[in-house]
């Protein structure tokens, strides 16, 4: 029953973020723990999407979202991101709290040769580079995306 109105309140209100949604079911008499909602939130499948007007809400993967959603103003994608530390080719980005799953969401989107993916926590995003790709050219291809949106 908790799944079912989950689905519900995302598919028919904008739901902005867990806590959010988490009020929104004890209104509907659902006490759940931030964990159990943490885990109900991956098993469902939903992710946290850029929408152009609202800014970043949960909706269910693979419902068709990315072709209904506005192109999102990537100077509001790079000023999420707070901090970039690299391994190897490994990128570890820092974003506002609760952003990271959104921000990786666009980063994909954006297709940037040398990525190969993205995993995208609460304020925490792992960019997997390609093996042998240049950094600076990861950092400016971010850097310019900002840059063409002014």
């Amino acid at each position: 029953m908790r799944h079912k109105l989950i689905i519900s309140l995302v598919r028919n209100e904008s739901i902005h973020s867990q806590d959010e949604l988490r009020k929104r079911l004890l209104d509907l008499g659902v006490d759940v723990t931030q964990a159990t909602l943490s885990r109900d939130i991956k098993t469902l499948g939903l992710v946290r999407v850029y929408d152009g007007k609202e800014g970043y809400i949960y909706k269910e993967r693979n419902s068709g979202v990315e072709e209904s959603l506005t192109t999102v103003d990537s100077s509001d994608l790079i000023d999420d991101i707070l901090d970039i530390q690299f391994s190897g080719n490994l990128a570890v980005l820092k974003t506002k709290l609760g952003y990271a799953t959104g921000v990786a969401f666009e980063i994909d989107r954006l297709k940037i040769p040398e990525v190969i993916g993205t995993v995208g926590g609460d304020d925490t995003i792992l960019v997997i580079l390609k093996e042998g790709s240049n950094r600076q050219n990861f950092l400016k291809k971010l850097e310019k995306l900002k840059m063409d949106e002014r």
